[in-house]
Order: structure tokens, then C-alpha cells, then sequence
């Protein structure tokens, strides 16, 4: 049931037996469509009492909706005293940055942004498109914006994702880091299926660190991202090691996965001076995005490059 919408997000309440109140946001590629929510079927399937904000884009949920939400939703707040906020990405910063507001007892967040403020995080440039000075104001996490328990789940070897990883904890007063390695910045797929995110849930209410890193331990493994993570990794440091990893796994890479190993492993291959090579990479990652301007781009530069060494 809708209960709150504005010109920024939406609010949808799903009533379940769980002895909790799930507050879930969504990552910046769903948007509101007036009737569902991020982890709506992980709700729906395991009964879960749940509140869904819902951008109507990647906003990163300016504090003024947020707070008109809250006014509007706070029947349904007051009802159930455990309150577990949960998000990834733009719905992680969500999840960490209105601790307070919502008075969580835990907040769940996988690879979260500290702000996406360029004056704030000048070594981050994914998301600065979407950052509007009149509603993004001081929209930085801040100690005081803590509550209860946080959990941030990430990639240490994402280095961007692990530098806002860092700076929240430092940030934020009970703010546990979970490292789930090789991942990149979807680490929460790896917690895909009811049971598993059932586990997750139920070891951070528990505070049970030894089970958070045996189940990050595990959902590792099997990760779906795991070999296009591991390949891309081994380019800057194993670029033949990562070849090799590349045409055993490759074919189960994703489109999206594919096209970046080519562009990436193209840099690299600019940089060791085998430019022919990298030009080819470029040309086949053009074909797969012909619509990508930075790839159509680096072609051209190298291509202009090698005309002009002839």
C-alpha cells in the first residue's frame, strides 16, 4: 500500500508476521512506479513486515522527502520497536545516513557512498551526475546521524568502495566493516535467495560477528560476480594470469562484464605499448556498447595516437 509519494521517492508498506520492521532502499536502477519496492519479493516470500522507499530517481533520497516520509509513515514506525533499515549503494548511504531518524536498531548497507558531493569525495566521480546542490545540502554522513548497530558489507579490493567503506566507519559509532571479497560494488547479489538473506538479517539482530563473516565466507564463493571480479582484478598486477582466467570463465561473464574486462584489459595492453592489440579490445567493447561514449572515445584517441606514429 502506498502511504507516502512526493516529486523525489515513495513509500510502500507491506504488512508481515516478522518481529521486525524492515526499511529497505532502492539501488539508483529501480525507480517508483507506485507499487513496488526493493526487496519486495524477498518480503513478500518470507512474510517480512516492511516499508519500501523507493527513489523516483538516482536522488541518494534528500533529507526533506525523508523526513516528510518518516512524519507520514510514524503509525507504522511506532508499531514495531525493531527496526532494521537495509540498502545498497544510494539505498546503503540511505540506510547508514537516517540511523537516527528512523531510531534503528540495525542498519544493513552494501557498498554505501559517504556523500556524493565531488567537493566531498573528490576520488569518486561514479555518481556526481546526480548530485543537486539544492537537495543535497550537507548530505554527507555524519557521527551524529548514527543509531543502534550498522553493518557495511564491501569489496576491499574495490578501492573506491572501500575508501567510503573506511571514512563511514570512522564516521559512524557502531558501525561494523564486513569485507566480502570479490564482489566489485555488487556484493550485495551475493546475498541473493531467501535463506541467505534470512541468515544475514538474523546475525546482525544477533550481533553474531562470527557467523557474519562464516556466511561472508561462504556467499563468496559461489558469488555470481566471483571469476569477472577476480579477472578484472589480475589485469593491473597479472595481466597474463588474467588472460587465462578470462577465456576459462568468460563466456558466463554478463554483457555488462564482458564489455568492461575488453576496455580495461585494453588500457592495460595501451600501457605495455601493444597498442594493436588494445585497439582491437576497444573495437570489439564498441560493438557490444556502440551507444558508450567514453569507450567510442578511448578508440578514437588511440586509433589518432597510432596514425600519428606512423
Amino acid at each position: 500500500m502506498l502511504i507516502y509519494s512526493d516529486e523525489n521517492l515513495e513509500v510502500i508498506h507491506h504488512p508481515g508476521s516478522s518481529p521486525y520492521l524492515l526499511v529497505t532502499f532502492n539501488e539508483m536502477e529501480m525507480q517508483a512506479n507506485g507499487s513496488r519496492f526493493w526487496g519486495q519479493r524477498f518480503c513478500e516470500k518470507a512474510d517480512i513486515a516492511a516499508l519500501g522507499f523507493i527513489s523516483r530517481r538516482p536522488n541518494w533520497f534528500p533529507a526533506a522527502s525523508v523526513v516528510k516520509a518518516v512524519t507520514a509513515a510514524a503509525p507504522i514506525l511506532h508499531a514495531t520497536p525493531e527496526r532494521i533499515l537495509y540498502g545498497h549503494s544510494q539505498g546503503g548511504y540511505a540506510a547508514l545516513r537516517y540511523r537516527r531518524r528512523f531510531e534503528a536498531t540495525v542498519a544493513i548497507a552494501f557498498c554505501p557512498q559517504v556523500s556524493i558531493d565531488p567537493k566531498a569525495v573528490p576520488f569518486d566521480s561514479r555518481f556526481t551526475r546526480h548530485f543537486a546542490p539544492d537537495l543535497h545540502t550537507n548530505m554527507g554522513i555524519a557521527p551524529d546521524h548514527a543509531a543502534g548497530r550498522g553493518y557495511l558489507f564491501f569489496d576491499p579490493f574495490h578501492a573506491i568502495d572501500r575508501r567510503h567503506a573506511e571514512g563511514i566507519a570512522a564516521l559512524q559509532a557502531e558501525t561494523r566493516l564486513v569485507p566480502v571479497h570479490m564482489t566489485g560494488h555488487g556484493t550485495v547479489r551475493a546475498f541473493t535467495g531467501t535463506a541467505r538473506a534470512l541468515s544475514l538479517i538474523e546475525a546482525c539482530r544477533a550481533d553474531n560477528r562470527t557467523a557474519l563473516r562464516a556466511l561472508a565466507r561462504a556467499v563468496r564463493v559461489n558469488a555470481p560476480m566471483r571469476p569477472y571480479q577476480i579477472a578484472v582484478t589480475a589485469i593491473a598486477r597479472h595481466p597474463a594470469w588474467a588472460d587465462r582466467f578470462h577465456a576459462r570463465f568468460g563466456d558466463a561473464f554478463s554483457p555488462v562484464e564482458r564489455v568492461n574486462f575488453l576496455y580495461h584489459r585494453a588500457n592495460r595492453h595501451i600501457r605495455d605499448g601493444e597498442l594493436a592489440t588494445a585497439r582491437d579490445m576497444l573495437a570489439d567493447a564498441v560493438a557490444l556498447q556502440p551507444a558508450n561514449p567514453g569507450f567510442v572515445r578511448r578508440l578514437e584517441e588511440l586509433e589518432g595516437r597510432m596514425a600519428r606514429a606512423v
